[in-house]
Formats: C-alpha cells, structure tokens, sequence
C-alpha cells in the first residue's frame, strides 16, 4: 500500500492515469533537493496559470536596531505536471479579500420559483424572506397590508423594495397561507402560534371574521386544536367575532371549570360570549334536573306488586337521581347515567315494573342527549 505522501508526490512529479492503471515514477528518477536561495531564482520567472508568481518566503527581515537571519533548510522540489490533480488545485484569495458569508433565509412554500409568479417580497422578524404574489393576496382581501404600509399593496413602489414586518416567519407563514387560501397544518403550527398569527391579522388590514369562515383551512386548524386546549379557541373566536367556531368550541367547554378562568381571560373572551358560557352550563344542570325529577309512573295494583311496592321504587328512583344531580357535570355522559339507572331494572321482579321502569330510563337517556350542548 502507498503511504499518502509518497501517492501525491508521485502525481505532482508526473504520474498519470492511464488505461485504468496508475504508471508509477521510476525508482532512478529521485527527486531534487534544492537549496531555498536557488529555488526562488528558479521560479522567479514562472508565473503559473493565475498570472502572478508564487510567493515565496522572505530569508531576512531588519529592524532598526538588530538583524535577524533565518536558516535555509533544504527544500524537496518535485518537477511541476499538468495533471488531473494539478488541475484541479486553485489558491486562495488573500484573507482580506475574503468577505463574510451571508446567510438568506426563504420561505420554503413561498420562494421565487412558486406559482403564481411572485412579485412582492415580505421579510419576517427573524429575517426570513417570503416571495409573494401581490394580485393573489389583493384578490382575497383588498385591503390587505395597507393599513400598516399607509399605501395600497398594489402600488409599483413595493415591487422594487423589501416590506419588512414585525411578525415572526412563523406566524407570517399562517397569515400568508390564508390568504393564498391554503392550509399551513405540515409546518405543524402550535396553539401559540396561530392565536398570535389571527391577533395580528387587524393590524395588517386583514378582517379575520371574513377570512375565517367555516371550511376554510384555517378555520379547520383551529378546531382541530380545540379538543385540547378549548378555552384558548373559544377566546381566540369571541375576541374576533368568530360565531361559528366559537359555537363548535363551546361544546368542548362542558368540562371546563368556569370559576378557573382569570380575569384577563375572562375580558378576552368578552361578557357576551362569557355570559353565553355560563348560560350553558347552568341550562345544562337545569335539564338534568328536570328530566331527573319525575320517577315512573305507577301501574295499577296487582296482586303481586301493590302501592306500596311501588313506593319502593320511587323511593330508589329519588336516591338515584339525586345522587346523579349531585354529582353531575355538565358534560354528564349517556353512559354515565345508564350505568346509574340499570341496577333499578335488574332488582325489579314486577314485569309491569320492569317495563315501566325501562322505558323511562330509554327516556331520561333520549331526552338528556337531545339538551343543547353549545352556546
């Protein structure tokens, strides 16, 4: 095996590829070791493919006062080829020449190549560029910016210049999206994000009570998120006037705590959808309750289950139901309540009772999964 300096000295002394097989030096043919003083009289002339001659280094150097010498060591010269490797080498540009690397950040969805053909640049808090078509956004809000650049955003001048906003790129990734009208959910945008994206749409002359409507991909971002974090989506829609999505957010609220809620969230989410909240939860324990209130009706007398076999029943009814009401939620299940009631049925060994009995729980079931569940 080759010794990598012994590889490369043999190319830069004229070893070359050919037919597939390296055509190694001859042994006889030993490199030239030449003094340092008549290596730079030898190359003195040669200027090399750049057009200006090597530089070599200095063997003296004065200063006022003294005279410094520098040793002139032997220097292993190997006869200059035009080889591949050769070739291929380049110099570097002296250090001072060398500018300092600027790093251009672009959108990946909104970049010079997209389509339509963009013709507007905005630049984000962060530095990120975003190659927009300025037709595209005007036919989706005409207002769109003018408030903040005190001029049309069809107006030549912003062809020709860079419009920096305040927004960090990637909340101007979702403002963006939805005026191209397409959904931003494969950046994986989170809650934050997107509440900060909608409250800044005013400031940029972007209404989001008309750019948010139901099925839009926007819209079905922030209700995807509303399962998880409903209080925020409730707000973000009652501080915009959002009617749909706050209706659709609302029924995710029925476990919420009312009496957790802040002061601050409390004024974002306004005293007509907080009162609308409220009215909810308090209709919905107000159904229960009634739907609760009355037992089964009693069958006429038999001979087998009497009035005051009957008393029993009610009685168990009562207990039931009143811990039901006790312990209810408004986001009480069907299920929740069928698993109380059962157990009334199965102890019942009246078959008029037991018909009676189960009809009413099929009742009490229908009617409490019919009770409004959104504001």
């Amino acid at each position: 095996m080759l010794r990598l300096s012994s590889y490369v000295r043999m190319l830069l002394s004229g070893s070359f590829y050919k037919s597939g097989s390296l055509i190694m030096r001859q042994e006889e043919d030993p490199p030239t070791t030449l003094p340092l003083t008549q290596y730079q009289s030898q190359l003195a002339g040669y200027t090399g493919p750049y057009g200006y001659p090597p530089a070599s280094p200095s063997i003296s150097s004065s200063r006022t006062g003294s005279t410094y010498s520098l040793v002139e060591p032997p220097l292993t010269i190997f006869p200059f080829s035009s080889s591949a490797l050769a070739d291929a080498l380049t110099l570097s540009e002296p250090a001072s020449a060398v500018e300092d690397n600027v790093t251009l950040c672009i959108s990946t969805v909104f970049h010079p190549d997209a389509l339509p053909t963009p013709d507007t640049l905005f630049s984000s808090l962060d530095g990120v560029i975003f190659y927009v078509h300025s037709q595209t956004i005007l036919d989706r809000c005409s207002m769109a910016f003018e408030e903040l650049l005190t001029a049309p955003l069809s107006d030549p001048k912003f062809r020709a210049t860079t419009i920096e906003l305040d927004a960090p790129s990637v909340e101007l990734n979702v403002i963006l999206h939805t005026l191209y009208g397409t959904s931003a959910e494969a950046h994986v945008p989170d809650i934050e994000t997107l509440v900060n994206a909608v409250d800044r749409m005013p400031k940029y002359g972007l209404p989001p009570q008309f750019l948010i409507l139901p099925s839009t991909p926007l819209y079905d971002l922030l209700l995807s998120k509303a399962p998880l974090q409903p209080l925020d989506i409730y707000a973000l829609a009652a501080h915009h006037g959002l009617g749909s999505l706050a209706v659709t957010a609302s029924s995710h609220l029925l476990s919420y705590d009312l009496f957790s809620i802040t002061d601050a969230m409390a004024e974002r989410i306004t005293a007509p959808y907080l009162k609308k909240l409220m009215l909810l939860h308090a209709g919905r324990f107000k159904s229960l309750k009634g739907i609760l209130l009355h037992p089964p009706h009693p069958h006429p007398p038999t001979n087998d289950c009497g009035l005051e076999d009957q008393k029993k029943l009610t009685r168990a009814w009562a207990l039931v139901s009143a811990y039901l009401v006790w312990d209810s939620r408004p986001d009480l299940s069907v299920h929740r309540i069928q698993s109380t009631l059962n157990p009334l049925i199965e102890h019942v060994t009246c078959n008029m009772c037991h018909h009676i009995l189960s009809d009413k729980v099929k009742d009490v079931l229908a009617r409490w999964a019919s009770v409004k569940c959104t504001i």
